[in-house]
């Protein structure tokens, strides 16, 4: 049975610049996992593309991303779990980017790993399982 992974954007990053490690590592876990991402980081990678030099080819990217990929929304769930998350970050003096509290609470509420490079951006986020 495959499990779903959520990928980072960090990691689609990588994978859309054809980076060796990762193009391997998505053929080596294809069988294992179904990939999936967030709105969030759909978001993240179409301000990319809308950045870029070469416009038209990053929107193709993005693209292709989100046909191939689970695409995971904020539900009014994941919105309550981010309003606690980040009240509890700020309480301790530790407050996170919000991009980064939703992706981590849309991986918690759907009871997800999150695929990250960046795993400080994540680790304080209680719940959530890094890989």
């Amino acid at each position: 049975m495959e499990d779903t992974l959520l990928i980072d954007t960090d990691v689609l990053v990588d994978l859309l610049r054809n980076k060796y490690e990762i193009i391997n590592w998505f053929k080596d876990n294809n069988d294992k996992f179904k990939f999936a991402t967030t709105i969030i980081n759909i978001f993240e990678l179409y301000t990319g593309a809308y950045r870029s030099n070469n416009e038209d080819k990053e929107i193709k990217n993005v693209q292709d991303i989100i046909d191939r990929f689970i695409i995971f929304n904020l539900s009014l769930e994941s919105v309550e779990e981010a309003g606690k998350q980040r009240a509890r970050l700020e309480k301790q003096g530790h407050p996170l980017e919000s991009r980064d509290i939703f992706i981590g609470s849309i991986a918690v509420t759907h009871n997800l790993p999150l695929k990250t490079n960046n795993k400080k951006h994540f680790e304080r986020i209680e719940g959530l399982n890094l890989t």
